[in-house]
């Protein structure tokens, strides 16, 4: 569905991203895991349309080029950014409303995002409020809402974790896990590689701008060398326990 090849980035001089190659299929959950700076969000942005790129990226056969950020949204390709991206000073209903702009089928649209209020109920009680007064965990909820109401084919998600409590990022997985039951297909960056692992179907490890190992989730987490330099530990062990 999604095919990368020989992905390059740069920030004027620096490259970035380094030859990345990578495939998602329908249906899949992939990760890409690594250490702050290993290029992880640089890679999902060019995917996105966000960032310039040198390289292939072909989505369901189709290439994609360069800064076409509005249509990849419209092909099927949403992303939710690191820090979600909603717009603070506007309330959460807002929010949602500004998800659907792309969709041509209002009614059907305006039904989705009653949907919505339904799947997040708490997005429903704080409709009108402000979406900067939500909590982090709610916010980020409404910022992965709003990518769905766009009726993507493949969902992006940029550190969906990032600054949530323990409790709230767990809640985040379990709706990622979810979404695999519904179909979705998800790119998934990630910092936190060991929860990572157990949601997706298969990984990518980055360093330093390059794919360093890649496999089945399950293979890398049980990877001794893998789990000793990113996992925090021995495989399966959780730190602490």
């Amino acid at each position: 569905m999604l095919k990368v090849r020989g992905l390059e980035v740069f920030y004027g001089p620096i490259r970035a991203v380094r030859g990345i190659d990578l495939d998602i299929a329908q249906g899949e959950i992939v990760a890409l895991i690594g250490a702050n700076g290993a290029g992880k969000t640089t890679t999902i942005r060019a995917i996105a349309g966000l960032t310039p790129f040198r390289g292939e990226i072909s989505y369901d056969g189709r290439p994609l080029t360069p800064n076409n950020a509005e249509r990849n949204l419209r092909a099927g390709l949403a992303l939710v950014p690191e820090g979600r991206g909603i717009l603070g000073s506007m309330s959460v209903e807002d929010n949602l409303l500004m998800g659907i702009y792309c969709r041509s089928d209002q009614a059907e649209a305006m039904a989705d995002i009653g949907r919505m209020f339904e799947r997040f109920p708490i997005l429903e009680r704080r409709r009108a409020s402000m979406a900067s007064l939500l909590s982090g965990g709610e916010q980020q909820m409404l910022a992965i809402a709003r990518a769905l109401l766009s009726r993507p084919r493949v969902l992006l998600l940029d550190e969906p974790s990032l600054g949530l409590a323990p409790k709230m990022s767990d809640i985040v997985f379990g709706l990622i896990a979810e979404l695999r039951k519904d179909g979705m297909t998800v790119l998934l960056v990630e910092q936190k590689a060991r929860q990572t692992l157990k949601v997706a179907d298969r990984a990518y490890l980055l360093e330093t701008g390059r794919v360093i190992k890649s496999g089945a989730a399950a293979a890398l987490a049980a990877d001794s060398a893998v789990s000793e330099a990113f996992l925090g530990g021995m495989p399966g062990v959780q730190p602490g326990a």
